[in-house]
């Protein structure tokens, strides 16, 4: 892939030897962007997101990449940009929190200093991020630094990427649009959605949330789909902020229909760019399918849907009840005393898991109190796997009284998961303690005062066409390995086919 300018082309064919070209295919792709390059997952075992992972499974299928311009990855970008390809660099808006005065001078020197607009072997900036235009927002400035940018030819040939939300409705911010695309800029439109409950649902959500905000876009800025970047989310890990809410949906799956949306319907043809938003967020098997989505439509052109290739389904049928909203429905329990096992529900932790946007979903879950006699144990058969297939279980664990309290701590908790009938794959599973992002708090727990909870991570291989799920309240069968008393709650129980390697 190589960037080039509108306009006629020839290409030169050599040959050497016998060997002879039997077809030649040539195709114009979008601007297919990786986001970001060292921004490891926020749950460690997921990663890293190094060079060699992105050699292997994503540098082939992007032709940009963000940054943050480290003098360390300077080598990286110089053979990056020696394959025609392109390397910028996240940064910040001034003034962004409107408290602050800003003059378009200032502006200006804020982005052109950046590394992107300096270092010879980088392409420009992407500016995080331009919102509504409300009180403080200094709109009138930001446009005229761009205006400065584009007329400077110290900076030709350099880019200034916005990430923005709708801002097209306003007058003003709709006018700073209006020079960044006359200055040959794209800009990013950031679309965050999260699962829908069902297919038809999932359909109808992408209607009005991308075609029918497309076409609101296209009429307030006509030409603007030449500019612009769709910007998906990736965020797809527990605990962090995610977009993946519901455990009886496949993630992969509503990822691939958002792509096929924009593929396929007219109100985005001609569309500049895709994207998604930020690796931090997201589990390695999310970045691994991601570029595979970029390549199946972005590259290849193809508008069918590569979940039904690879036999993923948008509505998981491995497991029912997954977040135990309706009580312990399709789970055995077997109580270590009476009273040791229940359900129950706090408003608001889903938003404190990370679920996003705010949504009522995981404000349920089991419950248990350990006991010193013998584990609470709760079992399900986990139903419809194709012997041979690898799969992943999520699951979610806190502390109960922590949550009711308003303090909690660092721990792992002694919880083990069992299943019969499955080779798990040790290497790729863990269990992992995180706080709650920065931005889901919850009464007592803010930035200052984390709620701790584990993620469980489980990648296993079926046997046959079920297995038996066991999750204990114990560390082993003969071992609590954590204190007597203990109330636990768990949810998320997802389980669904893993893209492998």
């Amino acid at each position: 892939m190589r960037f080039l300018p509108a306009g006629e082309f020839q290409v030169t064919y050599r040959k050497q030897g016998s060997v002879a070209l039997e077809s030649l295919v040539i195709r114009a792709v979008p601007e297919l962007i990786f986001c970001k390059f060292q921004y490891d997952p926020l749950v460690p075992p997921h990663g890293p997101y190094d060079w060699a992972f992105l050699e292997k499974h994503v540098l082939a299928n992007v032709n940009c990449i963000v940054g943050s311009g480290d003098d360390s990855h300077t080598p990286l970008a110089r053979q990056w940009e020696q394959q025609g390809k392109r390397w910028i660099v996240e940064c910040g808006v001034p003034a962004l929190d409107g408290k602050q005065p800003l003059t378009a001078e200032q502006a200006f020197t804020y982005w052109t200093q950046n590394p992107g607009f300096q270092a010879p072997h980088l392409d420009g900036v992407v500016a995080d991020e331009f919102l509504d235009n409300r009180r403080g927002m200094k709109y009138p400035e930001w446009t005229e630094a761009v205006r400065r940018i584009r007329s400077d030819e110290k900076f030709r040939g350099r880019f200034f990427y916005p990430y923005c939300t709708a801002i097209y409705k306003n007058a003003v911010s709709a006018e700073f649009l209006r020079v960044v695309m006359d200055s040959g800029y794209p800009f990013a439109w950031e679309v965050y959605l999260q699962e829908q409950p069902d297919l038809d649902r999932a359909r109808r959500h992408l209607e009005s949330k991308l075609a029918g905000e497309m076409r609101k876009w296209r009429a307030a800025l006509p030409g603007c789909e030449r500019h612009m970047i769709v910007c998906l989310g990736y965020m797809s890990l527990p605990t962090t902020e995610t977009l993946n809410i519901n455990p009886q949906v496949d993630y992969k799956v509503w990822m691939d229909l958002q792509f096929q949306h924009l593929a396929t319907q007219p109100e985005f043809l001609g569309l500049y760019g895709l994207m998604e938003y930020t690796s931090g967020y997201a589990d390695d098997e999310t970045v691994r399918w991601a570029a595979r989505l970029y390549r199946h439509y972005g590259i290849e052109g193809k508008t069918n849907l590569l979940s039904d290739e690879l036999g993923f389904r948008y509505r998981l049928d491995h497991l029912e009840n997954a977040d135990f909203a309706d009580g312990t429905t399709g789970w055995r329990v077997d109580a270590a005393e009476i009273g040791s096992v229940a359900t129950n529900s706090f408003r608001g932790f889903g938003w404190l898991e990370g679920r996003y946007p705010r949504t009522s979903l995981g404000d349920t879950f089991l419950w248990t109190k350990r006991s010193a006699a013998r584990p609470n144990r709760v079992t399900q058969q986990i139903k419809n796997l194709r012997p041979g297939r690898l799969y992943s279980l999520k699951l979610v664990t806190a502390d109960y009284q922590e949550l009711v309290q308003g303090k909690s701590a660092e721990q792992k908790h002694a919880v083990s998961i069992q299943l019969g009938g499955a080779r798990i794959v040790v290497e790729k599973s863990f269990q992992q303690p995180m706080a709650n992002n920065y931005a889901h708090t919850l009464g007592a727990f803010k930035d200052q005062n984390k709620f701790w909870m584990n993620d469980h991570f489980v990648v296993f291989r079926a046997k046959g066409r079920s297995a038996k799920l066991t999750i204990s309240d114990w560390a082993s069968a003969t071992s609590p390995g954590g204190p007597e008393g203990q109330e636990l709650i768990y949810n998320f129980v997802e389980v669904q086919p893993y893209f492998e390697p």
